[in-house]
């Protein structure tokens, strides 16, 4: 063959490739083309808003080491959410001046339908073989064997026929773990790549699509973890794999983080860890999770070794281990209700996709062998294969789209007691219950005591406040509403929202909706739908140290309440100037201590009157100041980065400018 001819082959092949990508993607985007639709879903427990929610913030306040005052009554930009989806839409909103959740809802949308075409390139690149590649990117496409194989995943579809990675954004808005699982085949082609040459292009690209799936969504972050690992157990001793260097592996790895370490410090990582057993319905580990954890280990050097005496490649060998880990995860949960890692049900889109391409790869294996049974058991098993999911993927392509229709938000009560709420223009913060929490930073900016990623928080008070509030629980039935206000009052709520059971408000979190009735004053009502002023004064208070709670003790709490509202005592007046920034003004008698109802950070320092004062937590995680004595004094916060942050920060830039740098000279 000339010069020529190999141009004109390799050319061919790769329009193949890219027209063969194009109508994956095409596909996937007319049958998914109501994801691209801005408005209201036809959901309302989604939690999307919530996303979109901190993504409008970082448009408004892109400063990484900023203050968020909107959400769990305050807490740092870095904690709110991992920065990919984020601050590409903000990107996106700067560039096109569209609003916030067009942005996000096309970046997503868009990736969403790119995993089919990501799955298309793995399977090429690692088999070769163009039409297998191509049926594994349709099957991905158009089934969900999570349907077939878990009954209650399959009572949660209802009605609507959608595949499982789909139906989770659509029914819970988990676009963010979506966007991270079509990041993932790509990730994973690049470390091989990486780990079998000696390019350092490869190497950073590996690099920087590991950072990048991990700075999306920290649950796909984790599964890759997993696969990665498998990865350098299937390539041990392969007998493709004899190029594969673990140490280049490693070395990506460790790049990736230092390229990432300005967002994941490890005092996030830390506060992930220990807020995710927690999170995860206080998941804790137990003799039998152990004893699985161990069957599990066996269960892998058992299969790694039996496919090595087979002399199964590497691709064989590395898509059974993934799907053999991730079924045992979550067929525990569904089938014994037995939780071996914290939330393993959330990594059923990773189970369902590696299940495919082991089917695939095993059925192709199969089929190139030249054996005529091999063969005609391929043959039969895909016939079965198709045969059970054709109904499911017929009525994906056929269904009536009109039910995805977006209603105007107008017409929903969460926007409707939301502009409502904006118009009082509250000094104080909003008890904003079910799904108002989550749209409510969507649309406007008021502080509120709830919000989306509980997973990021150093202060957990406001979530265990709130879950009491909702319950009663701790509270004696006639004193429930009383005692509720008092942990209002001890939060800086100004508003707090109220669904009853025939409110068309989703979750109804509210155990007894009407404890409220003749406590507080109903400021706002329709249908079943209230709103109650809650007594506030301001978000900085003079406070005795006798007077400060013990929680979960209410008979402490109702002294603090008392101190915070007590018209008698000097009133401080405090407001945020910008977002980390607050200024108190007032008189400071002897023997009182500020209490500031934000959230503690180490990144906090005061001033009064231009000299230092000390900060520490109160035991409600809130701030505590101890100031001199004066009749009149200023006292000025300010929110900064920790040295944590900054020497993270400089690392991660020097890591940035060292690769680039490299790149730039080997080019």
């Amino acid at each position: 063959m000339s010069a020529i001819e190999g141009r004109n082959l390799n050319r061919r092949g790769a329009a193949w490739l890219i027209t063969a990508a194009g109508l994956v993607f095409l596909l996937n985007a007319i049958l998914n083309y109501f994801l691209f639709q801005p408005g209201e879903g036809m959901y309302r427990g989604s939690i999307e808003p919530g996303y979109i929610g901190t993504a409008r913030f970082i448009a408004a306040h892109p400063h990484l080491w900023g203050w968020n005052p909107l959400q769990y009554c305050g807490l740092p930009t870095q904690f709110t959410y991992v920065p990919a989806l984020p601050y590409l839409s903000a990107l996106l909103t700067w560039v096109t001046g569209w609003p916030t959740e067009l942005s996000y809802r096309l970046i997503t949308a868009t990736a969403v339908c790119l995993a089919p075409v990501s799955v298309f390139l793995l399977v090429r690149f690692f088999t070769g073989a163009r039409w297998w590649a191509l049926g594994a990117a349709v099957a991905c496409t158009m089934f969900s064997p999570a349907y077939g194989l878990v009954r209650q995943i399959m009572l949660d579809r209802g009605v609507v026929q959608l595949p499982w990675r789909i139906h989770i954004i659509a029914k819970y808005g988990e676009s963010p773990h979506s966007t991270g699982l079509a990041l993932m085949p790509l990730a994973v082609i690049a470390l091989w790549a990486a780990a079998t040459s000696r390019s350092y292009r490869k190497l950073v690209l590996a690099s920087g699509l590991l950072a990048a799936v991990t700075l999306t969504n920290w649950v796909a972050g984790l599964a890759l973890g997993i696969v990665c690992s498998l990865m350098l157990l299937a390539a041990w001793r392969a007998p493709d794999a004899k190029e594969f260097r673990t140490r280049r592996a490693l070395a990506a790895a460790g790049l990736a983080y230092l390229l990432a370490c300005f967002w994941l410090t490890p005092s996030f990582i830390r506060t992930i860890a220990f807020n995710w057993p927690v999170d995860a319905f206080n998941y804790q580990l137990s003799i039998r999770k152990w004893l699985l954890l161990a069957l599990l280990l066996g269960g892998i050097v058992g299969l790694r070794c039996l496919l090595l005496a087979f002399r199964r490649g590497f691709y064989t060998t590395w898509v059974t281990l993934c799907a053999f880990v991730l079924g045992w995860l979550i067929m525990w949960f569904y089938s014994k209700g037995v939780e071996i890692i914290p939330e393993a049900r959330r990594y059923t889109l990773e189970f369902e996709l590696f299940l495919m391409l082991a089917l695939i790869e095993w059925l192709r294996l199969a089929w190139r062998s030249g054996d005529q049974v091999k063969r005609a058991c391929a043959v039969a098993s895909a016939g079965v294969l198709l045969a059970s999911g054709l109904p499911q993927a017929y009525r994906y392509a056929t269904q009536v789209w009109t039910r995805w229709q977006p209603p105007a938000r107008e017409t929903t009560i969460e926007h409707c007691v939301a502009t409502w709420l904006n118009r009082q223009k509250p000094g104080g913060r909003v008890l904003a219950s079910g799904s108002l929490r989550f749209r409510l930073n969507s649309w406007y900016d008021l502080p509120q005591v709830g919000g989306v990623f509980e997973s990021g928080l150093r202060n957990r008070m406001p979530i265990h406040l709130t879950y009491q509030i909702f319950t009663g629980e701790g509270s004696r039935p006639e004193a429930e509403g009383a005692d509720a206000v008092r942990q209002m009052i001890a939060m800086g709520v100004e508003y707090a929202v109220v669904h009853g059971p025939k409110s068309a408000e989703h979750y109804h979190d509210y155990s007894n909706p009407r404890k409220f009735e003749g406590v507080i004053e109903r400021v706002f009502h329709t249908a079943d739908d209230s709103v109650y002023r809650v007594p506030f004064r301001s978000l900085a208070h003079l406070v005795r140290e006798n007077e400060y709670p013990e929680y979960p003790h209410q008979a402490r709490m109702h002294a603090f309440a008392a101190a915070l509202i007590d018209p008698v005592r000097p009133r401080l007046a405090a407001s945020f100037h910008g977002t980390s920034e607050i200024e108190i003004r007032g008189a400071v008698p002897p023997g009182t201590f500020v209490s500031v109802l934000v959230s503690y950070d180490p990144g906090w320092r005061a001033e009064q009157d231009g000299k230092p004062v000390s900060i520490a937590p109160d035991p409600l995680g809130f701030m505590k100041l101890a100031p001199a004595t004066s009749p009149d004094t200023r006292i000025v916060l300010r929110f900064g980065p920790t040295a944590e942050q900054i020497v993270f920060a400089a690392t991660s830039a020097l890591a940035w400018l060292g690769a680039v740098g490299l790149l730039l000279r080997r080019a």
